[in-house]
């Protein structure tokens, strides 16, 4: 993101990017004039959040009065349920909209994480941590009624999953946004802007509920997924996604020769 709109509030964020349709969608009723700070994002919720500490989640803001600061992050969330937010931040306001849209599966990963915690030695992470993170930070969550679909993204078939099958996309299959440093990235796209793609597969009827349902019922999914099949040992579940080719984030993607460029649609490493 450029150096200069990292602390000024753009009221207009939202037409930055296509990649934020959803948000358009979801905040639809929402006035953001200015920053809206912990308790603007607090009064977002529908209802209160309870973590699996059975602490009730809280957003405080980082700064010298932030309570338990000899705490770690995870461990406050966990067991205080204070999220620390820096109230006038891009990366920290993109992270409480994760945690409105994806409750379940955020309480569930800031639980791995303390899991990991006790495993861990010294500062280097555990791999189970590194692929939690990696979630957090620049996952997108890829849904699909066709498993054939989600084959070809891990395959990197490109052609066929973005050209071949593009009439397939937002009905068949959708991205959704779950790293919140993906929002981050989205106000200035650039050639080899990748995420890391999490492949879940959704009933058939689910791309005609609208999108809160959507939401609701993916974090119901996609934090069932994580627990059932224990996904997140390592990273080699996630991924590389060129978030530019999703059909509908990146205007320049309508033209098919967008996706000859092999240096950002790379073919799978033997």
């Amino acid at each position: 993101m450029a150096k200069n709109i990292i602390n000024q509030w753009d009221p207009e964020f939202l037409e930055r990017s296509l990649i934020f349709t959803d948000l358009k969608i979801l905040l639809r009723d929402v006035q953001l004039s200015d920053w809206p700070g912990c308790q603007g994002l607090l009064s977002l919720l529908t209802s209160p959040v309870t973590l699996s500490s059975a602490k009730q989640l809280d957003m405080q803001p980082q700064d010298e009065n932030l309570p338990f600061p000899e705490m770690g992050y995870e461990e406050r969330i966990f067991k205080t349920g204070i999220i620390s937010t820096r109230e006038q931040n891009w990366h920290d306001l993109f992270n409480a909209f994760i945690w409105l849209l994806f409750p379940q599966t955020k309480i569930l990963l800031n639980a791995l994480h303390m899991q990991e915690l006790a495993k861990q030695t010294g500062k280097k992470r555990t791999p189970a941590r590194d692929a939690i993170t990696h979630l957090d930070e620049s996952g997108i969550i890829i849904a699909s009624s066709q498993p054939e679909l989600l084959n070809a993204l891990k395959s990197h078939q490109w052609q066929q999953l973005f050209v071949a099958n593009r009439h397939l996309w937002w009905q068949k299959i959708g991205a959704f946004v779950f790293g919140h440093g993906m929002y981050e990235k989205a106000f200035n796209p650039f050639i080899g802007f990748t995420g890391k793609a999490y492949c879940i597969t959704v009933p058939e009827d689910f791309f005609l509920a609208d999108k809160s349902e959507q939401y609701i019922h993916l974090d119901q999914l996609l934090s069932s997924d994580i627990k059932n099949n224990n996904s997140l040992f390592n990273s080699r579940y996630l991924s590389p996604l060129p978030i530019l080719g999703v059909p509908g984030w990146y205007q320049e993607n309508n033209s098919p020769e967008f996706y000859n460029n092999k240096d950002y649609f790379r073919e799978k490493r033997s």
